[in-house]
């Protein structure tokens, strides 16, 4: 009987504490501006906003604990859980290059791999706000966001950085070098002991 009451306490506990950890509220798009998926190149998988935050601010890529809880929702509805660390995150915006047809991008670390990015549009055209963008990317250096008025752009995730082919040849001569070592301490551990 214990063992049920402290297991169903346990549950409802849980239970309040979702509720509790979730945003009051999330973002709200702003007026007709819906993504699309070929707003950036190479082309998004899928995209979420252009969004305006509960704050009425259209730059959600921000530390504070709305424009937070507004990149959590928005994140979620590409199917990314993001634990809300701003300090984690690569922040970009001083590698925004303008173009006649949009701003490249370009951070530090090489895109591989499943991406999440979030890019600020500001007023350059019919409408400013935040999109969220889930892209397969493969050791791409760049990407455009084909709209004016790109402004600063944040990097949740990727996947890991692929090896150029001299650190493969540099990580397979090492394991060579390492399995000769071992080979010949066997053999003369085995020659010591006739």
């Amino acid at each position: 009987m214990n063992f049920k009451l402290t297991m169903a306490a346990a549950v409802a506990t849980m239970a309040f504490g979702l509720a509790a950890a979730a945003p009051a509220s999330a973002a709200t798009i702003a007026l007709g501006s819906e993504c699309s998926n070929g707003d950036i190149d190479p082309v998004a998988d899928d995209c979420s906003g252009w969004w305006t935050g509960t704050d009425g601010n259209s730059n959600l890529l921000t530390g504070t604990a709305s424009d937070i809880a507004d990149q959590i929702a928005a994140l979620a509805e590409l199917g990314f859980v993001w634990d809300g660390n701003w300090a984690a995150v690569d922040t970009l915006t001083t590698k925004i290059s303008p173009e006649v047809d949009g701003f490249t991008y370009d951070f530090d670390t090489p895109l591989n791999g499943t991406t999440y990015i979030g890019i600020h549009k500001g007023v350059g055209g019919s409408f400013d706000g935040t999109a969220f963008f889930k892209l397969t990317a493969n050791n791409l250096d760049t990407f455009k966001l084909n709209l004016n008025g790109g402004s600063s752009a944040v990097l949740y995730q990727t996947g890991g950085v692929v090896p150029e082919p001299a650190t493969w040849a540099m990580m397979i001569i090492g394991f060579g070098a390492a399995g000769t070592m071992l080979r010949s301490n066997r053999r003369k551990m085995a020659l010591a002991a006739i």
